[in-house]
């Protein structure tokens, strides 16, 4: 598929402000036999010079100041992909140091006791294909999608408590259960196409989900808790990956004044095809 992504964050301040400081993960990845970005654009407003690098888990980073007063940021990216279906099967090794960050708890991803007893209900089975499938499935099946009952800072322990929660808290679940079971999981930010669902064809939505590492014979494989399809396939636009929200938040800065901020996020997903 060749889909086209419009991605607009507005911040808004009831006094001007000065001194931004930001960095935006937005450019979808390329991989290797897969996905494949073929074109990007980000503007801003105010206008400024900005420079892109490469972080740790291999994500685009793009960063930018803004020195003189201001009232408002626009950041608008624009991004064409050309999509592909998942491999049937790959035979892939992987670091066992890079799997290590994988492997643990991090800042949302939590071993409480209702975590592990969640765990043990799918710690009988050898396969880890079949062990992140069932608990794909069981994830969700069990949990009821509600947005509002928490922020991006809730935690995979807060949503076992709650039961409820958005495609973060299910994917943070999810990569909690697989961890405790001692396969490495990781959480990737994107979009969803879903076939133009609203009114004017285009779909309005970012999504996270989850790649399970099953082992060299599958390698990395994308499960989406928060659909019952359960498995990524060529409608999934991936930006990045890393052991948690925290380290792909799609919009991260700071800022000096004596103000209020007001965040509003607009994204259309559409297909060029």
């Amino acid at each position: 598929m060749i889909l086209k992504v419009e991605h607009t964050t507005l911040f808004q301040y009831d006094a001007p402000i000065y001194e931004t400081a930001t960095e935006v993960r937005l450019h979808p990845a390329s991989v290797m036999g897969g996905q494949q970005c073929v074109n990007f654009n980000l503007e801003l407003q105010p206008e400024a010079s900005f420079f892109d690098y490469t972080d740790f888990y291999g994500n685009k980073v793009h960063h930018f100041n803004i020195l003189q007063s201001h009232r408002e940021v626009e950041i608008v990216a624009t991004s064409v992909v050309e999509t592909a279906p998942p491999a049937n099967k790959e035979s892939l090794g992987e670091n066992e140091i890079y799997l290590m960050d994988f492997s643990g708890q991090s800042r949302y991803v939590h071993f409480d006791s209702a975590l592990t007893r969640f765990a043990d209900e799918f710690r009988a089975c050898n396969n880890t294909l079949e062990q992140a499938t069932a608990v794909c499935r069981h994830i969700n099946t069990i949990f009821e999608y509600e947005p509002g009952v928490t922020d991006v800072h809730s935690t995979s322990a807060v949503v076992i408590a709650l039961g409820r929660g958005v495609c973060q808290d299910f994917a943070h679940v999810m990569i909690a259960v697989c961890r405790n079971l001692d396969i490495p999981a990781r959480y990737v930010s994107g979009y969803l196409y879903g076939g133009g669902s609203t009114p004017d064809g285009q779909d309005e939505a970012s999504h996270a989900w989850c790649e399970v590492f099953c082992g060299p014979q599958y390698g990395w494989r994308g499960f989406d808790p928060t659909h019952k399809t359960l498995f990524v396939d060529e409608r999934y636009i991936k930006i990045g990956s890393g052991r948690d929200y925290a380290d792909v938040p799609p919009v991260r800065g700071t800022w000096k004044g004596v103000a209020s901020e007001q965040l509003s996020v607009s994204v259309r997903v559409s297909s060029l095809e």
